[in-house]
C-alpha cells in the first residue's frame, strides 16, 4: 500500500512540475574567489573572474532550478614573497531551490531566495601552470550555494555565496576549500 502511495505523490508532483510556470534564463556575472586555509608560507586572495550559463527554472511561489555555468575563476597565490596570478575555467553543475517572498516570475517585480548544491569540475588553468598542473586540483569540488535574486520584466540580478564542501588540492594535508561571491545578470523568457 505504501509503494501505491508513494507512486500517487510522484505522479501528482511531476505533474505539478509540468503544468507549473517554465522559465529559461541567460545570464553573465562576475566572480570573486579564493582558497581558505593556506598552508604556512602561503596566502590567498581573490581576484575577479567571469561566468556565463543558463537555468531553467520551474515553479512559480516555490521553484526548482538545474543550470549550467561557465566559469574562469582567478587567484592571487603568495609562496613566501613570490606572487603569482592562478586562473582556471570550470563547468558548474548547480542545482537550486527558491522562494519567491515578493511577487512571482510572471509579474513585473520579484524578490527570491535560493539555494542548493553544486558541483564544479574543474578544466584548462590558464595562469598559473608553470607552478600548479591540473593534477594538483580534485577533479570534482561539492559546493552549497546561496542567494538573492531580483527580477524586474525580463531582466534579473542575483548575488550569491558559494561554499566549497570539498578541498581543494589533492594533497590531503591542504586543509584548502574554495569559496566565493557571485554577481549575475540576465534575462529569462517565460514559457
Amino acid at each position: 500500500m505504501k509503494k501505491y502511495i508513494l507512486t500517487l505523490a510522484i505522479v501528482l508532483s511531476m505533474g505539478s512540475l509540468v503544468n507549473g510556470q517554465v522559465e529559461i534564463k541567460g545570464l553573465i556575472g562576475t566572480n570573486f574567489s579564493s582558497l581558505s586555509s593556506p598552508p604556512d608560507g602561503f596566502a590567498y586572495a581573490a581576484k575577479a573572474g567571469y561566468q556565463f550559463g543558463v537555468g531553467v527554472l520551474i515553479g512559480d511561489k516555490f521553484y526548482v532550478e538545474p543550470g549550467v555555468q561557465f566559469i574562469r575563476k582567478t587567484k592571487t597565490i603568495t609562496e613566501n614573497t613570490t606572487d603569482f596570478d592562478f586562473s582556471m575555467n570550470y563547468v558548474k553543475i548547480p542545482v537550486y531551490a527558491g522562494y519567491h517572498l515578493l511577487g512571482h516570475e510572471s509579474g513585473l517585480l520579484a524578490l527570491r531566495l535560493f539555494a542548493g548544491p553544486a558541483i564544479t569540475i574543474p578544466g584548462k588553468i590558464t595562469k598559473g601552470e608553470e607552478q600548479i598542473t591540473k593534477d594538483d586540483i580534485n577533479n570534482a569540488l561539492f559546493a552549497v550555494d546561496a542567494g538573492l535574486g531580483l527580477d524586474i520584466l525580463f531582466l534579473f540580478v542575483e548575488l550569491s555565496y558559494e561554499h566549497s564542501l570539498s578541498k581543494f588540492w589533492t594533497d590531503e594535508t591542504y586543509e584548502s576549500t574554495q569559496k566565493g561571491f557571485l554577481i549575475n545578470a540576465g534575462i529569462h523568457i517565460d514559457f
